[in-house]
């Protein structure tokens, strides 16, 4: 069996990327497994990947590298329940130095849970055009800073999202990439393209020694200072019937909690929604540099039009840049905001926040 395991920053594409391989796998008729990973409890990726009938388990309260006994534990539970040919395992976005706190402990304390074949990063391609022409990020030096480690560590550098920019300026990032970051094999991707995935997937379907991959040099009071200035929150809520009079609601919530966290930020991080009612299911997805715009408002009308009528569920992810405080209580408003307005129903289920930790590794290996 083969862990791929699969980081870089949030909102990179990384779930997308994954759901597509799957896809493409199962078709080759390989047994796949995900192993989903956030601050948080209750995962919005987690919901949607078994919503898309992929067994997956997750690793949560923090990153695989703290938490590299669950982590082991997590791929031994997947391995005996479903036995897959493959498992992508999905670091938080806000995580760094992998290599050295879990690919390396994974392939030399624990080669008995399977072969950890490889290490890809995914990066946006305009976030990273960003870095290398230094411009100005849209967030703190701190925050910077673990986006900059997470790229430096990457054995393969999956630039992302390049049906985003133009073909010549996607070039250009790719060429400073290559001079900057000679180490990694380095992939332009459009992760909703089957042909782009598939080259992903022929390329750490390649025997390749991930054991000379360096570990990161790394100032781990710098890291959490970046982690720290970053704020999650989990919510799970109850509405109830959803009809043709009041779905509207449900899109006004979701697109104004969108709108209010780029408002006062920019998107920096990542807000994912999963909304399911019995037999249909949807994610919506608000990364980092998400334009909040005409298009995006109709997609997500358009997605909560699909929705099936009944009893339906919502889970909110987001981390984010900023406070818990502030966060909770502008999603909260808006919820409240929203639903005195209508005939709908939304009941709070359960809710969690925390700020990350410093960050302290179960392992480290030189």
């Amino acid at each position: 069996m083969k862990i791929h395991l699969v980081g870089g920053f949030l909102g990179s594409g990384k779930s997308t990327a994954i759901l597509k391989a799957a896809r493409l796998l199962v078709e080759q008729q390989t047994r796949v497994g995900i192993i989903t990973n956030d601050q948080g409890k209750h995962l919005v990726d987690t919901a949607f990947f078994r919503a898309q009938d992929f067994p997956a388990l997750e690793v949560t309260g923090g990153c695989f590298c703290c938490h590299f006994n669950d982590l082991s534990e997590q791929i031994e539970k997947i391995t005996t329940q479903y036995n897959p040919d493959v498992i992508f395992a999905e670091s938080v976005g806000s995580c760094a130095d992998i290599v050295a706190t879990v690919v390396k402990p994974l392939q030399e304390l624990r080669g008995d849970l399977g072969e950890a074949a490889s290490y890809s990063v995914f990066v946006d391609v305009r976030l990273l055009e960003r870095f290398l022409l230094d411009q100005e990020m849209p967030f703190s030096e701190d925050v910077a800073y673990i986006f900059a480690k997470q790229i430096e560590e990457a054995g393969i550098l999956i630039i992302n999202k390049i049906d985003l920019l133009d073909a010549q300026r996607v070039q250009q990032v790719a060429e400073m990439a290559a001079v900057r970051y000679p180490q990694a094999a380095i992939l332009l991707q459009n992760s909703l393209d089957e042909q782009d995935v598939a080259l992903w997937l022929s390329l750490i379907g390649e025997k390749r020694d991930l054991l000379r991959l360096k570990s990161l040099s790394i100032d781990y009071d710098r890291y959490a200072s970046g982690e720290q200035k970053m704020a999650w929150i989990d919510k799970h809520y109850r509405l109830d019937v959803l009809n043709s009079e009041n779905r509207d609601t449900l899109a006004d919530i979701v697109i104004a909690i969108a709108q209010a966290v780029d408002h006062e930020q920019r998107i920096a991080g990542h807000l994912k929604f999963h909304i399911q009612t019995d037999g249909s299911n949807i994610k919506v997805s608000v990364p980092t540099m998400q334009e909040i715009d005409d298009v995006f408002i109709t997609q997500v009308r358009a997605q909560v039009a699909n929705l099936k009528s009944g009893a339906t569920e919502m889970w909110i992810n987001a981390l984010l840049v900023g406070t818990v405080e502030r966060l909770e209580s502008l999603i909260a408003g808006i919820v409240k905001e929203k639903t005195d307005q209508t005939d709908l129903t939304v009941t709070e289920m359960e809710s969690f926040t925390r700020t990350p930790g410093y960050p302290k590794p179960t392992h480290r290996i030189e």
